[in-house]
């Protein structure tokens, strides 16, 4: 008897859960028809968080698009071209020759020009033999700018009636001019040796300064006797012979000569030191 009497209560509570199911689904098929469809606030936040993952994944791909975009608007306009360049330190003749080793031409893409700055700088330091350091920097957008710092000049070289920059290093400028400083002395014959005229250089840099600048020309003449042979032509209308390798430590006793001479004459400093008069 009490069995039955559940199974009835089971049967009827299905029936009343049957009923109210039946009647929310026809209350939310009006609402749909009419306009006032509410979802499940648990479904809102989900679609909340789909949105907000999504969003989140879209900033990147629309960074990467929006600099895209301005590389390459960037690279089309004139501000993107080089406008001019210039050099800072060094005289005109220093000045040509480091242009000319950059290897720039006027309306260059800039972004040719910065990924290979360090290139740019060793290229100019290799062929400007005056030229210690450079540093190439960008101003103003478009504008280029090569800082130079140079060995100490201490001469020219002549070479086919043109005049080469002589620094302390033994370098020389590829680019040669007419017109020189006549503050320093011109080395002639040189030519053919690089060895040996940048050993006379590193000579001539290491003589004292006031000596240094009685000097007006070196001459390299060599010998069978002696292949380092230069001969040397002061302002003061004497002239020296000497050698290369002790040339520094022998001429800077030059004012010690002159002193003892009474005549314009040739002092001889290969072997020893002695003085005669010019024939």
């Amino acid at each position: 008897m009490f069995k039955k009497e559940n199974n009835k209560s089971s049967s009827s509570k299905f029936k009343k859960w049957r009923k109210l199911q039946e009647k929310r689904r026809l209350e939310h098929e009006k609402a749909q028809h009419a306009g006032r469809y509410h979802p499940d606030p648990g479904l809102k936040m989900t679609n909340s968080i789909q949105k907000r993952r999504l969003f989140r994944k879209t900033i990147p791909l629309l960074t990467i698009f929006g600099l895209t975009a301005l590389i390459s608007l960037y690279s089309i306009m004139p501000i993107s071209r080089l406008a001019s360049l210039d050099v800072s330190g060094g005289d005109k003749q220093t000045k040509i020759a480091v242009i000319k080793a950059s290897g720039l031409n006027y309306y260059e893409s800039l972004f040719s020009i910065w990924p290979d700055k360090s290139k740019i700088e060793k290229r100019i330091s290799d062929k400007v033999g005056n030229v210690k350091s450079v540093k190439l920097s960008i101003r103003r957008f478009n504008h280029v700018n090569l800082a130079i710092t140079e060995y100490r000049t201490i001469g020219y070289v002549e070479r086919d009636n043109l005049y080469y920059k002589l620094s302390s290093s033994g370098m020389t400028v590829n680019y040669g001019v007419e017109d020189f400083d006549g503050s320093y002395p011109v080395f002639y014959g040189f030519n053919n040796n690089r060895r040996l005229l940048k050993d006379m250089a590193l000579q001539v840099d290491s003589v004292d300064r006031k000596v240094r600048g009685c000097i007006s020309e070196i001459h390299f003449e060599p010998s069978k006797v002696d292949p380092e042979r230069v001969h040397v032509y002061m302002n003061d209308g004497n002239e020296v012979i000497a050698q290369i390798s002790t040339f520094s430590r022998k001429i800077n006793y030059y004012p010690q000569y002159t002193a003892k001479m009474k005549f314009k004459g040739i002092i001889d400093l290969e072997v020893g030191a002695y003085a005669y008069p010019k024939n």
